[in-house]
């Protein structure tokens, strides 16, 4: 049995979550809501992390175990590699966010970084996610 089929249908589903889940911090803080729903998206966050990172490496040892085979390589899309890229962007951004407000003059600004590669991540995940629900409503895919 192959994990990424599986994997990549959780994938999808956290990032719908991730989504509902920004979308309900929002509304509740702009009504004045309590300050304990800013963190509410963390735990999607965090799974869409670990998911993001098992479908990596399923990837690349899916690749280097057809190269082993002889077989020829598939070729992705660039909306694919595009989140990927962005994705590994993004978690060195938090990195990056964390040793910047660690000391006791932080740099504030920095903590609006991964804003950018989040953003990139949203439009080309609900690309793909329009994209496969598009090509199996027209019977091309088999994902």
């Amino acid at each position: 049995m192959t994990w990424s089929k599986p994997t990549r249908q959780i994938h999808r589903w956290i990032a719908v979550v991730f989504v509902a889940s920004i979308a309900v911090t929002v509304v509740a803080l702009a009504a004045g809501g309590p300050e304990w729903f800013s963190y509410l998206p963390l735990a999607p966050l965090a799974l869409l992390l670990f998911s993001g990172i098992v479908l990596l490496a399923i990837t690349y040892s899916t690749v280097r175990r057809r190269k082993s085979e002889g077989a020829e390589d598939q070729p992705v899309s660039l909306l694919g590699q595009v989140h990927r890229w962005s994705g590994i962007v993004f978690v060195l951004t938090i990195l990056a966010t964390f040793v910047a407000l660690a000391p006791a003059d932080p740099i504030v600004w920095v903590s609006y970084l991964p804003l950018i590669p989040l953003a990139v991540l949203l439009i080309t995940g609900v690309s793909m996610f329009v994209q496969l629900y598009r090509a199996r409503r027209h019977g091309l895919a088999s994902r």
